[in-house]
């Protein structure tokens, strides 16, 4: 099969449970705007000379835009790699952390391969999207876990954003003096920024 069976399918099949939950489909990104603001997206990605496609699933602050370079993107234009948290629906078929869906040789198994993400899409997209859905004492309690884990301090510069946006300084002074400790060497512009939040 091709892409054009598997988006017959995902027009019957997927995106229907998408815009039920919220989601404004534009092609092949599909947006929420939830109150905060946040938003989620979730974007199909096709690899037509592998017959596969997947998944991805961003969600972002588009005020964490405004601390980093005064530039807002609209919801409707947002891709999954723009956001400040990024992920997949993992379809597990040859690795536990595989993201890819096949298209199939029939028509069948691409309603199959379909159907598959369709089951797993509800406990999939709460685990990614639920944490990241309450704004702001849910990403303010975020805030406080991030420190008792082993992040990339690129993530905890985010987290220290975040902090900021819940009125909480002290808290992104916190994470800021947490991450720079594993600032790689090279990584000079990540440094200065967090330096700047203390």
């Amino acid at each position: 099969m091709d892409r054009k069976s598997i988006n017959a399918e995902l027009r019957q099949q997927f995106f229907p449970l998408l815009t039920a939950a919220g989601f404004t489909r534009k092609g092949d990104v599909l947006y929420r705007e939830l109150p905060g603001p946040i938003v989620h997206i979730a974007e199909v990605q096709h690899r037509p000379r592998n017959g596969v496609f997947q998944i991805n699933l961003g969600a972002h602050l588009p005020s964490l835009d405004d601390i980093a370079s005064g530039q807002t993107i609209a919801p409707a234009d947002m891709r999954d790699y723009e956001c400040a948290w990024r992920g997949s629906i993992i379809s597990g078929f040859r690795t536990s952390s595989d993201a890819e869906f096949a298209y199939g040789s029939t028509a069948e198994e691409a309603a199959e391969s379909v159907a598959f993400l369709v089951s797993e899409w509800p406990r999939q997209a709460a685990q990614f999207f639920d944490p990241l859905s309450n704004f702001p004492d849910g990403f303010r309690e975020r805030c406080t876990q991030v420190l008792n884990e082993d992040l990339h301090p690129a993530h905890l510069l985010t987290w220290a954003k975040v902090a900021l946006l819940v009125n909480d300084p002290e808290l992104a002074k916190r994470i800021a003096t947490a991450a720079l400790p594993s600032v790689p060497e090279r990584a000079t512009s990540l440094r200065e920024n967090l330096e700047a939040l203390l």
